[in-house]
C-alpha cells in the first residue's frame, strides 16, 4: 500500500494501520538515534523534530509551488500530545473531535488528526 496526495486523509490513515509495527519500529530507533532508513515504501522519514513532546514526523507528499504549497504526512507523537508540522512552537486550537488546528499569525498553518493513541495525519500549508 503506498499514500498518494489525493489520499489524505484517510489514505495516511489507512497506511498507518496497515504498517503500525514497522512504523513503530521506525519511531523507536529514530527517538534512540539509531534510524539508519530515509524512506519506508512510499513515505520519507523526516526524523525527530524536539520540542516538548518529541515527534517523528513522514513525509507523504505534497502539491503547488511556493508561496501556495501543501504538505501532508503523519507522525509519532512520543507522549500522545499532538503537534504543529515539524513541532513548531506554536498553539493548537481544537477543531473537532480529535483534531487541530495552527497558524503562526500569517498564511501559514496547517491541521493534524489523531489516528491512534501515538499516531496523527498532518497538512501543512505556506
Amino acid at each position: 500500500m503506498t499514500v498518494r496526495s489525493g489520499d489524505h486523509p484517510a489514505g495516511i490513515e489507512r497506511f498507518v494501520a496497515a504498517n503500525q509495527a514497522a512504523l513503530e519500529e521506525i519511531a523507536a530507533d529514530c527517538l534512540r538515534g539509531s534510524q539508519t532508513a530515509a524512506r519506508y515504501k512510499s513515505v520519507e522519514i523526516e526524523g525527530v523534530f524536539p520540542g516538548e513532546h518529541r515527534i517523528v514526523q513522514f513525509f507523504s507528499g505534497g502539491f503547488g509551488l511556493a508561496p501556495a504549497s501543501t504538505y501532508c504526512g503523519f507522525y509519532y507523537s512520543e507522549d500522545g500530545v499532538p503537534a504543529a508540522y515539524q513541532n513548531v512552537d506554536v498553539p493548537l486550537t481544537p477543531a473537532g473531535e480529535g483534531e487541530w488546528r495552527w497558524s503562526d499569525g500569517t498564511d501559514n498553518g496547517g491541521m493534524t488528526r489523531r489516528i491512534t493513541e501515538h499516531w496523527f495525519s498532518y497538512r501543512a500549508w505556506f
